[in-house]
């Protein structure tokens, strides 16, 4: 005998199994996220190049299907891991993902070796591309900005070059002859001096009038240049 109400019954469950509803694939997360995750840094440096390489999301999870563009978020970026989070709407469903990401600046390399305390030449400087996801932005992008500064320590070839690596060479050293200015008004008076001190620019000195035989307290302001109050 034909049994209609089994028959209603098995069509009815598959209407509704979740193996023939449409779903928001694993390859649409993953994309979406990259997606995303390429704009944001590139929104923060322009001229940087981005590589990113999202964790596959687990293909049977069986999302239902989004029915507006899924919203993307970064609520942990810590240097080249990123966590993301993709959210739907409606209906109301959330996923996090990870994503591991490296960001390429043509940046400021050293293109010679480079020894603790020496003088910063063009000669000792080039330009090429790297990886500065996890350098917090320390990086140089133009050489003049390290011109005359001095090593602080031992700097190796195509190693980039830091702002914690370099120091502020000296514009007046111990013994130097000075010029001490003092401004009165519109008129800028100089008259020589000695340095008592190594000083960079400015930094506050103390100095010797040759004339009086004074000592002062001055700002180095230029190369064999102090200024008093």
């Amino acid at each position: 005998m034909f049994n209609l109400t089994l028959v209603i019954v098995l069509f009815a469950t598959f209407l509704i199994s979740p193996a023939f509803s449409a779903t928001t694939t694993a390859e649409e997360i993953e994309q979406a996220v990259s997606h995303f995750i390429t704009e944001e840094f590139q929104n923060r440096l322009p001229d940087s190049r981005i590589e990113v390489n999202v964790s596959p999301v687990n293909p049977t999870l069986g999302l239902p299907q989004c029915s507006h563009p899924l919203t993307i978020s970064l609520p942990f970026n810590s240097g080249q891991r990123v966590t993301a989070r993709a959210s739907c709407n409606a209906p109301q469903w959330s996923i996090t993902v990870t994503a591991q990401v490296r960001q390429f600046m043509t940046v400021v390399v050293a293109a010679r070796p480079i020894v603790r305390h020496g003088r910063i030449s063009a000669q000792d400087l080039k330009m090429q591309e790297q990886d500065i996801s996890r350098l917090n932005q320390e990086y140089f992008t133009r050489e003049q900005d390290l011109l005359g500064k001095l090593a602080r320590r031992h700097i190796g070839s195509n190693q980039i070059i830091t702002t914690r690596m370099l120091e502020a060479a000296l514009a007046v050293n111990r013994g130097d002859s000075v010029a001490i200015e003092a401004r009165r008004g519109g008129l800028v008076i100089r008259t020589p001096g000695v340095a008592l001190e190594d000083g960079r620019i400015n930094e506050q000195i103390s100095v010797r009038n040759e004339r009086s035989g004074i000592e002062l307290r001055a700002v180095v302001v230029g190369n064999g240049v102090v200024r008093v109050p």
